[in-house]
């Protein structure tokens, strides 16, 4: 064998990955490994990147411990080139960065991962376009920290780094308009979650994951601009397509969100409770994706009658939550003042 043999699988584990084909590009994601570890040996900075794919695969995949796995073993083997000068390896480096703090965001440790992302920038020079991805998650990190113009602040600079019409760029829309569903502001959301699904629908296959991102969160914009069957639609249309556990889980607890509102209670139920055990297998009990279907859940249970039952979930709800995020969080805040009307 020769290394070449192992960048020729690398970049066919890449096309399976950009095409959505998951499966495929788990498996010769680690046959590149495998050729790049025995040829550069394991800790060449080839075999590094061939371990960030790997990250990548197992986080759409939802499988967010083994992500973290393989983007730690990366980060690991590329601390000891943080001196080489060669372009590449940088851009490795802080691909791996990038990797760590969105698991480390995943995972709940919003502290660690804007830590982490700080000191990243802080190692580029100003401009660098690899800090648009940087950007990025910081930009994330201070929304679910309630930090909102820190957030577009960090955002808008990502758009000013990525290439117009770029898949970079599909992203950071995407973000924008969950920044604005945040904020309250659906209308604004979709102008900048519609831009960026046009754009990935430009680029990717239709049933690939990014596309099924983009329409769960359109869904939800939908959804809280009053537009209800174009929600349900987008809803329908991106638990086809995704194929994570987790991802799943997310798109049917938005679905449920939609039934109860429209007074399907049934079945608003079973997708919460569907979602809420999709996310606990996922993330863990204490996470605040789970508060979040914790309180959803209860509120409905509470308004069918269910009163006990649904009080005791939104109390598990606001203390998962004031275990993880000050009183003044926008989450917080609004799970205290369900309780109090309940």
């Amino acid at each position: 064998m020769t290394t070449d043999d192992g960048v020729a699988v690398l970049a066919q584990a890449r096309a399976a990955l950009d095409s959505g084909d998951l499966s495929s590009a788990r498996t010769l994601g680690e046959r590149a490994t495998e050729l790049l570890a025995a040829e550069c040996g394991a800790e060449h900075p080839d075999t590094a990147n061939a371990q960030l794919l790997i990250a990548s695969v197992h986080e759409q995949s939802g499988n967010f411990t083994e992500a973290r796995r393989a983007a730690t073993a990366a980060l690991s083997t590329l601390d000891r080139y943080a001196t080489n000068p060669l372009r590449a390896v940088a851009v490795l480096r802080v691909r791996a960065e990038i990797a760590v703090a969105n698991l480390d965001r995943i995972s709940g440790d919003l502290h660690a991962a804007h830590a982490r992302m700080t000191r990243t920038l802080e190692s580029l020079e100003p401009g660098d376009p690899l800090s648009a991805g940087v950007h990025n998650v910081l930009g994330i990190v201070g929304k679910f920290t309630g930090q909102f113009d820190e957030a577009e602040a960090h955002y808008h600079r990502a758009l000013e780094l990525h290439e117009p019409n770029s898949l970079g760029m599909a992203a950071i829309l995407h973000n924008l308009g969950g920044l604005e569903h945040e904020r309250g502001r659906p209308e604004a959301g979709i102008r900048w979650a519609e831009r960026g699904l046009e754009i990935r629908r430009n680029v990717r296959p239709p049933d690939h994951p990014d596309i099924a991102a983009d329409l769960g969160a359109l869904g939800s914009l939908y959804l809280s601009a009053g537009r209800l069957d174009d929600a349900e639609s987008a809803f329908r249309q991106a638990i086809e397509i995704f194929t994570a556990e987790y991802e799943i889980a997310v798109a049917r607890g938005n679905l449920a969100h939609l039934q109860a509102r429209q007074g399907r209670i049934d079945q608003a139920e079973e997708n919460y409770r569907a979602a809420l055990a999709g996310k606990q297998k996922a993330l863990g009990d204490d996470h605040p994706d789970v508060a979040v279907t914790f309180h959803n859940l209860g509120v409905l249970l509470f308004d069918s009658g269910r009163q006990a039952e649904g009080h005791e979930l939104v109390n598990r709800a606001h203390d998962l939550l004031i275990a993880r995020f000050p009183a003044d969080h926008p989450r917080v805040v609004a799970v205290a003042r369900t309780l109090a009307t309940l």
